[in-house]
Order: C-alpha cells, then sequence, then structure tokens
C-alpha cells in the first residue's frame, strides 16, 4: 500500500514529465535564461503568500542554512534550467525525459559516497537499468556510430541536467533539516529570481514578452504552478520522509508521460531505441522501491 509521499513522488514525476513538452514549446520562442526567470518569478508570487498564511510569518533563516539555499538555487534553478531548455531547442521531449531518467543512478551513487545513503542489491540493479536505458537512447541504439560521432550538444546539455540535479536532490536535505519543504521551496525560488535578474536581461528577451503567442504564455503558467509550484514541494516532501535516492528513483516516471504527450501534443516519433530505454529505466522504479530482506550494502 503506497504512503501519501510515494502518490506525491509519483505526481511531481509526472508533471515533469509534462513540463519537457511544455518546455519544448517555450524553448523554441524564449532563451534559456528568460524562459527561468519569468517561471520562478510566477512561482516566487504563488507561493510566498501560501508560505506566510501557513507559517504565519516568514522564518528566518541562520547564515549556514541561507548559503544551502543559494548553492540550491545555483545547482535546481540556474544550472538545471538553462541545460534543460537550452537542451529542449533541439531534443525532443521524449529522448530528454528518457536521458534526464539516468538522474537517479547519479543520486545514488553520490549519496552513497558521500552522505552515506543504504543501497540494497535490488537499488543496484534498478541503478544498472537506468543506466543501460540512458546510454540506449543516448546512442539510438548504436553504439558504434555514438563512438563516431561523440555526444552531441543537446545531449551534454541533458548530462548537465543530470548533474546539477543530483547535486540539489543531495543538498536539499540538509536545507529541511531547520526548515520545512514549503520554506525551503518558496526562498530557493526567490533567491533564484535574484539571481536571474542579469541574465534574464542579458537575453533581451524580456523587452519582447507582448509578441510571444497564447501557448508560450499557457506552457509557462504549467511550467511554474504545476511543474514547480506543486511538483517541487511533492519532491521536497518526498526527499524529507524517504532520503534522496529513493525519492529520485520516481523521476523514471517522467519519461512514461513525456513520451506520452510528446506523441498526443507535440506528434513526436516514438522510436525503438527510445521505447527500450523508457522500458528499462522505469523498470528500476519497481526494483530499487521494491521491499526485501536483503542485506543494506553501505559504505
Amino acid at each position: 500500500m503506497f504512503k501519501p509521499y510515494y502518490i506525491k513522488l509519483f505526481m511531481a514525476a509526472f508533471l515533469w514529465g509534462g513540463a519537457l513538452v511544455a518546455g519544448r514549446i517555450v524553448a523554441v520562442n524564449l532563451p534559456p535564461f528568460t524562459t527561468t526567470f519569468l517561471r520562478f518569478t510566477a512561482v516566487s508570487l504563488f507561493l510566498l503568500p501560501i508560505l506566510y498564511i501557513k507559517e504565519k510569518k516568514l522564518p528566518v533563516p541562520t547564515l549556514k542554512t541561507a548559503l544551502i539555499l543559494i548553492i540550491l538555487s545555483i545547482s535546481g534553478i540556474l544550472l538545471f534550467n538553462f541545460f534543460l531548455f537550452s537542451s529542449l531547442r533541439t531534443v525532443t521531449a521524449s529522448r530528454s525525459s528518457v536521458i534526464i531518467s539516468f538522474t537517479p543512478a547519479a543520486v545514488a551513487v553520490i549519496s552513497s559516497l558521500f552522505i552515506h545513503e543504504k543501497i540494497t542489491p535490488l537499488m543496484i540493479a534498478g541503478l544498472f537499468l537506468a543506466l543501460l536505458g540512458a546510454v540506449i537512447t543516448i546512442t539510438n541504439g548504436d553504439i558504434f556510430v555514438f563512438l563516431d560521432e561523440g555526444l552531441h550538444r543537446g545531449d551534454l546539455y541533458l548530462l548537465g541536467c543530470v548533474i546539477s540535479w543530483a547535486l540539489y536532490s543531495i543538498i536539499a536535505k540538509y536545507a529541511m533539516t531547520t526548515l520545512s519543504p514549503l520554506n525551503v521551496l518558496t526562498y530557493v525560488s526567490c533567491i533564484g529570481v535574484v539571481l536571474l535578474i542579469p541574465f534574464a536581461l542579458m537575453e533581451g528577451a524580456l523587452f519582447t514578452l507582448s509578441e510571444q503567442p497564447i501557448e508560450t504564455w499557457l506552457s509557462l503558467l504549467y511550467l511554474s504552478i504545476g511543474a514547480t509550484g506543486f511538483a517541487y514541494l511533492w519532491y521536497y516532501e518526498g526527499i524529507k520522509a524517504i532520503g534522496s535516492s529513493r525519492s529520485a528513483i520516481f523521476l523514471n516516471v517522467e519519461p512514461l508521460a513525456a513520451i506520452t504527450l510528446g506523441m498526443l501534443i507535440l506528434e513526436e516519433q516514438l522510436t525503438i531505441s527510445i521505447s527500450i530505454g523508457a522500458v528499462l529505466v522505469i523498470s528500476g522504479l519497481f526494483l530499487t522501491n521494491y521491499k526485501n530482506k536483503q542485506k543494506i550494502i553501505s559504505h
């Protein structure tokens, strides 16, 4: 029987899968920092009154916690979203979702090495499947062609997403030792908006927003309220409840949502390599979260 935080983690990943489709629409019309600035400005305006109503005040973080929040903003907002929206200019939502699903492997390995989160043999099997699925997707099922041509720029951006989100997932746990998930999300969003101002101004697109089509604004609304406001909050709650590694595994749900919505909305083609890769990484979700009595492996 699923606990509430399992359902929330599943829904967060599903919303993020849809965000890859919405991001693909926005990326065609707006540069990455401008998109991220608009996204998190809306998120901050959405969350600040909710935080104040729920907490009756805006808690003041300690200096140490404030530094952690700044690092979270850099890794999870500036870097992740820059890499994401840059990649979506050239990479389909379906393909990007499968590559990003390699993130749980990165989170689990880093968590095991540096913060001593435990890994079971089944988790290792799940991580291997996620890695194999990502490799098949990146190489389009042909490792030899991949070795000749190397990674495309869009793929490199997606690998940047993996690394930045892995760091974000792990560091977030430290911030939530003194602040609630809602506090962390709100403060990280607000800090991110401030840090993004010079980058968004340099891109110049803020001065031409009136020219954007309606689908850009609708996609930004989804990215802001659904894929950030609710999804990030649910993801934070999952990290606090079951840890970084197990929460990150739910990112394997993203391909299912992104592939389905990409086909329905963007009319993307589902290739054999993407299909195989998606099956493998989603399988990692069930292996990693399957409870058994096997001995825990720790460092």
